[in-house]
């Protein structure tokens, strides 16, 4: 398992507030540990692993230890005044790689003219999927550099989702009609074989024992590919 080496420092934008870290073999990453909850880091695992598996840009991801006695050193000449990313029960944190020369996405129209709409489409989709309603016009959680990189799943499978309130706020909205009925089958198809095969189940295993004991009474495997096969029968036209 890859290591954390070093505190870079913390977010200052973003209710997650994730930690800019330097991991040992040299890569910059973001971090997220329980300082966010752990409903949010497995869900962070869970739609990572998901979107990589059907196609979609996700900048590389880890789940990587970060030493408490590090935290520790580095809170130290922060006066003490940050959140706990990790704890003497969990020394564990979600990484994913900083996309260097990236900008947030404000206006899906301008910024991303140049990114396959199919793909974008693709995006919304799959946020429909895994009721991710966290992707709107002020909070688009898209990466552009040239390419566009997808992040923050923290708030997926949400309870309360509602299919309005998602198709009325999701910025890549004017998309949705990008896909042919037949891509749009084929793409929930993909989705609902990852959710009723052992792919999940796998996803599930790799993850600490720490976060998923955590998760057992609030975000159990069986509710998450039940909400799953319901994101694929929500229709939107």
């Amino acid at each position: 398992m890859n290591r954390i080496k070093s505190i870079l420092k913390i977010s200052e934008q973003g209710v997650s507030r994730p930690y800019l870290c330097s991991d040992e073999s040299g890569g910059i990453r973001w971090c997220k540990g329980c300082h966010t909850g752990f409903r949010a880091i497995v869900s962070e695992w869970i739609c990572a692993r998901l979107a990589g598996a059907l196609g979609l840009p996700v900048p590389e991801f880890e789940i990587m230890r970060l030493d408490v006695s590090v935290f520790r050193q580095w809170r130290m000449l922060q006066n003490g005044n940050v959140p706990e990313i990790v704890t003497d029960f969990n020394p564990y944190v979600f990484g994913s790689l900083n996309v260097e020369n990236s900008k947030d996405v404000f206006d899906a129209k301008s910024e991303l003219s140049h990114v396959d709409t199919k793909l974008l489409a693709k995006i919304f989709w799959f946020d429909l999927l895994v009721r991710n309603t966290d992707r709107t016009d002020f909070n688009s959680n898209l990466l552009v550099n040239g390419s566009v990189y997808i992040i923050d799943h923290n708030n997926a499978f949400d309870p309360n989702f509602s299919a309005s309130g998602f198709l009325s706020e999701h910025i890549l909205r004017e998309c949705r009609a990008a896909l042919s009925v037949t891509e749009l089958k084929d793409f929930k198809k993909s989705a609902v074989e990852l959710a009723n095969g052992s792919f999940l189940d796998e996803v599930w295993g790799e993850m600490p024992e720490e976060w998923t004991e955590s998760v057992e009474a609030i975000l159990p495997l069986p509710r998450i590919k039940a909400s799953l096969q319901e994101g694929c029968d929500v229709g939107i036209a």
